[in-house]
């Protein structure tokens, strides 16, 4: 009984030491994986206009996401981050005619600068920029579709894959608070985790011609380039909430 008493001592004691040190120390290195939920403001204007123009149900621009991302932040304080989220709300109606969903898919990596001074704080504030590419994709099926076979030889429609590939700009300020670690001094390698808030604005640059995508062959020069189309801009706001799970490791002094 006394040696798991003692046990327990030494553990909470190597946990409080991490914590101050962590939290003391800007001679640390800090790398980690994090997933997130949040909310995003993506109105996609010119889709969604034309959508209305022929009578079909709009894409909300309220939506909630999922996602995660890599942390990678060495002691000079400025470091990498790389993220991806997806979106949780409908994204598909159907009428009398016409089954169609929207899908966008965008990655961001990008650096990531922390004050050397707080780096290691229990409350850390810090911006990051980076870029993110990725593709916002039109899948329309038609509901009343053509089952002549010699018809379909000459080209008769039943679905169509459209797709655009996007390329900007991903700001965001944020505010992480530490909320637990441990340490092996043996190794001067510590696990942590934290919690954090993201705010920040995807700003798109540059949308792609859109593309009709053949299933036989899916290689970008062979897919198709369509006309009269809108531009599938995935600009948005949005806010996410961060929890992660890393390893420190602590350099000489």
């Amino acid at each position: 009984m006394r040696d798991i008493n003692k046990q327990t001592v030494l553990f909470l004691a190597s946990f409080f030491f991490a914590i101050c040190s962590l939290e003391a120390q800007d001679n640390v290195t800090l790398t980690d994986f994090y997933i997130s939920v949040g909310y995003k403001n993506q109105p996609f204007n010119s889709l969604n206009q034309r959508l209305s123009q022929n009578g079909y149900e709009t894409f909300s621009e309220n939506v909630g996401t999922l996602g995660g991302g890599f942390s990678y932040l060495p002691q000079s304080g400025l470091g990498l981050f790389a993220e991806t989220e997806m979106n949780v709300n409908r994204k598909g109606f159907s009428n009398d005619d016409i089954s169609y969903r929207y899908l966008p898919i965008h990655v961001t990596a990008g650096v990531q600068y922390h004050f050397l001074n707080s780096k290691t704080a229990e409350w850390r504030f810090y911006p990051k920029l980076g870029i993110f590419f990725g593709t916002t994709s039109l899948d329309l099926v038609s509901n009343n579709a053509n089952r002549d076979f010699n018809e379909n030889l000459l080209g008769a429609m039943n679905t169509s894959f459209l797709y655009q590939e996007n390329y900007g700009i991903n700001f965001s300020l944020n505010a992480d608070k530490l909320i637990g670690s441990f340490f092996q001094p043996t190794t001067q390698i510590g696990i942590y985790s934290r919690m954090g808030i993201q705010v920040g604005y995807m700003f798109n640059i540059f949308s792609s011609r859109t593309r009709l995508r053949r299933n036989f062959n899916p290689t970008l020069r062979d897919d198709f380039s369509m006309v009269n189309s809108p531009v599938f801009n995935p600009s948005a706001f949005y806010i996410k909430f961060n929890i992660a799970l890393g390893k420190f490791t602590r350099g000489n002094e």
